[in-house]
């Protein structure tokens, strides 16, 4: 064991002066060309997808380069410029999270690395590669139930260790006018509701698909994706790390003026390992905010409504609605929320509206108790004010759950989140969930501390 732990502290002390030294280079590297989607940035409404949105740096958009224009492939010294022209980026995650939950006669503690290392080409002909990796570490003793390394004993922190590749895709841009990628992709859509990356964990929710955008058809944004395989968080060396598909995913949105941003969606999901995934879901989102002259007040609103049932070899009989309305005030530094979120349920077994593919921990409460609705269905009310301190951001979120059928009180939860940048390149944040239990689940504490490293 004092080898074990004697290991363990070296690899910290490495990853503290790797962070510490490159985080000191800076100032004379380039800036970073992938732009941030971090929840590990910024704090923004759980209900609005935001808040737990993509921890991961975005593929940067193709550049032109000097083999723009070119007729034939590139050879010899322009395979050289292809990918010397091309993007370059390093993210890393350090996260330490500490799970209190009753059952548990232990404290799950987490200390994980999250490691990505990515790269574009230049383009050709309107042609680019990206190519991303992904490592996911345990620092110290892995005290945390990752559900693939055995320990059972402590509350579940989904973060397994594994490395693999995150993306790697060919892509076809005509700017301005239709996009297609092919490979191992990130996909998401609006809020991530229903289809996201969950960047929150350490090991992200990739695609393996078809993706064609068409960006201007008369004001219409149409995109279409067929996903063959879905890259689960549990990791490769999971069971269900890897989740089979046939599904279909058809996004159009749209500006509705100044009403906001209007988008319709059916996601026709074929989860042949997981037939209990196997949904058709149906629906509309409006979403819009409307800023005073002088900028020092302001309003947002969001309206959502989704229709859902079984679909092919689903064991299930589901028919179900999901409702959702957010409205929300800003003056100067503060932003007050008030919302509500309806996941149907009728109380029979299978029946209540399910997101197997949505960024989840950034719905319904930061202690993640409600990852799948309950058969009686959900409903989430919650209130929640954010605050600008400086160059800082804080967030307080309160979250009322009951049951659709019926009358029954879930629980309470009480989250907490706070970011602030040390330098550009350097982020540093904390969070905390409370979940009191009245008839669903168990009582559970969570803290999280982390900082993010972006070149």
């Amino acid at each position: 064991m004092a080898v074990q732990n004697t290991c363990s502290l070296s690899r910290v002390a490495l990853v503290a002066s790797l962070l510490a030294s490159a985080s000191a280079a800076l100032p004379s590297l380039p800036s970073h060309p992938c732009p941030q989607q971090p929840p590990t940035s910024s704090v923004s409404p759980p209900a609005a997808g935001a808040a737990e949105r993509l921890a991961t740096p975005a593929p940067p958009a193709p550049q032109p380069s000097a083999l723009a224009g070119q007729d034939a492939a590139p050879a010899g010294d322009a395979w050289v410029r292809w990918l010397k022209g091309g993007r370059y980026w390093v993210h890393a995650r350090l996260r330490y999270e500490d799970v209190d939950q009753d059952g548990f006669a232990k404290r799950a503690n987490a200390f994980t690395l999250r490691t990505v290392l990515g790269m574009q080409t230049a383009d050709w002909k309107g042609f680019s590669g990206t190519l991303e990796f992904e490592d996911v570490t345990a620092l110290f003793a892995d005290d945390y139930n990752s559900t693939t390394n055995g320990n059972t004993q402590f509350p579940t922190v989904v973060d397994p260790e594994g490395a693999e590749i995150n993306q790697a895709f060919l892509e076809h841009n005509r700017k301005g006018s239709w996009n297609g990628r092919l490979g191992r992709q990130r996909i998401t859509f609006d809020n991530q509701r229903f289809i996201g990356n969950v960047g929150w964990r350490q090991n992200e929710q990739t695609f393996d698909a078809v993706k064609l955008t068409a960006a201007d058809i008369q004001g219409l944004e149409a995109v279409y994706a067929y996903v063959d395989n879905v890259n689960r968080i549990n990791g490769d060396a999971s069971a269900v790390g890897d989740l089979p598909s046939h599904s279909h995913l058809v996004h159009l949105s749209r500006s509705a003026g100044a009403a906001g941003s209007l988008s319709a969606y059916a996601y026709l999901l074929d989860s042949g390992s997981v037939p209990v995934n196997s949904l058709d879901t149906y629906g509309a989102r409006l979403a819009g905010k409307y800023s005073a002259s002088s900028k020092s007040w302001g309003l947002q609103w969001t309206v959502e409504a989704a229709y859902q049932q079984d679909a092919r070899d689903n064991p299930n009989d589901l028919e179900q609605e999901y409702l959702f309305g957010e409205l929300g005030g800003s003056l100067d530094r503060f932003t007050l929320l008030l919302g509500g979120e309806l996941l149907g349920g009728s109380g029979q077994t299978g029946d209540a509206f399910q997101t197997p593919l949505a960024t989840l921990h950034a719905f319904n409460g930061w202690a993640d108790k409600f990852l799948t609705t309950p058969d009686t269905g959900l409903e989430d009310r919650y209130v929640s004010l954010e605050a600008r301190v400086g160059s800082g951001k804080g967030q307080v979120v309160w979250h009322d759950f009951h049951a659709d059928h019926g009358d029954t009180h879930y629980g309470s939860e009480l989250d907490f989140a706070a970011t602030w940048p040390i330098r550009p390149e350097l982020t540093a944040g904390v969070k905390y969930a409370l979940y009191d239990a009245s008839n669903f689940a168990t009582d559970t504490e969570k803290f999280w501390i982390w900082l993010t490293l972006t070149l």
